[in-house]
């Protein structure tokens, strides 16, 4: 069975930047990551669900973690989102983004058509033998939850199974830490007591691509209830219902300056007023916690570029 990690990690659930073209802007996408190097990232997730991973085509996919790896591999994990609802494309991707050098992948599970219980174990049994392996369980996503049960009595005897990412909640956390089974907190709102009460290794983080060091002091610093609650306004602002990530956190950063005020569509930015509650947000916090040297800005619909 995997073993619970004693070091705590803070991993970043990295946002990709475009240029107006639809591009990647590397230059964007590098100096972020000099950022979130700066202030204590161990890991980074490319091209997750924040990083609008569903979004790209594999060749992109593929290309962002080999870039990942050449310009970063030598100072934080580069771990690839490579999962599929495709058991044979999930394995595909795992195959090209080893290759390229990644040390890690996040493997969701089957979403959409979904499967049976058989059907998860042989899934990630398939993939597991490819490298080390994160389990996403994101049900709020998938429509499927991956039950203790699939977790405790078959996958997480491999070898491979480097641990989960675990947005059920912090019961789930403490069942799988209590035996053992390394956890990351998938819920910024929660990764706190996830962490300090319920043995969680960290957290993979929406919100450390705002406020890095904040959250990098949140997981290594001792419990802290004081910032735990100073950072909830944020988060609920990040995370509000009826618009999911990575909708605000592409907001945020540029309104920061930080990236390009570019969106590739589905996702549009949040409403002014949200916008404005951001300046409000950032002043509150102290712009010297957030990424970025520029005053935050309130920009206008018309500054936003939709591709």
């Amino acid at each position: 069975m995997c073993r619970r990690h004693k070091k705590a990690e803070t991993n970043h659930s990295y946002q990709d930047p475009y240029l107006p073209d639809g591009r990647f802007d590397l230059e964007a996408y590098d100096a972020m990551m000099h950022m979130q190097i700066k202030n204590g990232a161990e890991g980074v997730i490319v091209g997750g669900t924040t990083g609008e991973g569903h979004l790209m085509s594999w060749d992109e996919h593929i290309m962002l973690i080999g870039h990942t790896v050449n310009c970063f591999g030598g100072s934080i994990k580069v771990i690839g989102n490579t999962g599929s609802n495709s058991t044979r494309e999930a394995i595909h991707a795992s195959e090209q983004g080893f290759a390229v050098g990644m040390h890690a992948a996040l493997h969701i599970n089957p979403y959409y058509g979904k499967t049976s219980l058989k059907g998860l174990i042989t899934h990630f049994e398939a993939i597991l033998p490819m490298g080390p392996t994160i389990i996403y369980n994101v049900p709020s996503r998938t429509g499927q939850d991956i039950p203790p049960p699939v977790i405790l009595h078959t996958i997480s005897h491999s070898a491979n199974m480097a641990g989960i990412k675990e947005c059920v909640g912090n019961d789930r956390v403490k069942e799988y830490t209590e035996r053992g089974i390394s956890v990351w907190s998938g819920n910024d709102n929660e990764c706190h007591d996830a962490r300090w009460d319920c043995g969680a290794t960290g957290v993979i983080s929406v919100t450390s691509n705002l406020v890095p060091g904040l959250m990098h002091k949140l997981m290594f610093h001792g419990k802290n209830a004081s910032l735990d609650s100073k950072l909830s306004t944020l988060i609920k602002w990040l995370f509000q219902p009826d618009q999911p990530n990575p909708i605000g956190v592409n907001t945020a950063l540029a309104q920061l300056g930080v990236i390009r005020p570019v969106f590739r569509r589905p996702y549009v930015p949040l409403p002014l007023s949200s916008r404005m509650e951001f300046v409000n947000i950032v002043k509150e916090l102290g712009r010297e916690n957030f990424v970025g040297d520029k005053d935050v800005q309130i920009l206008d619909d018309d500054d936003f570029i939709l591709v």
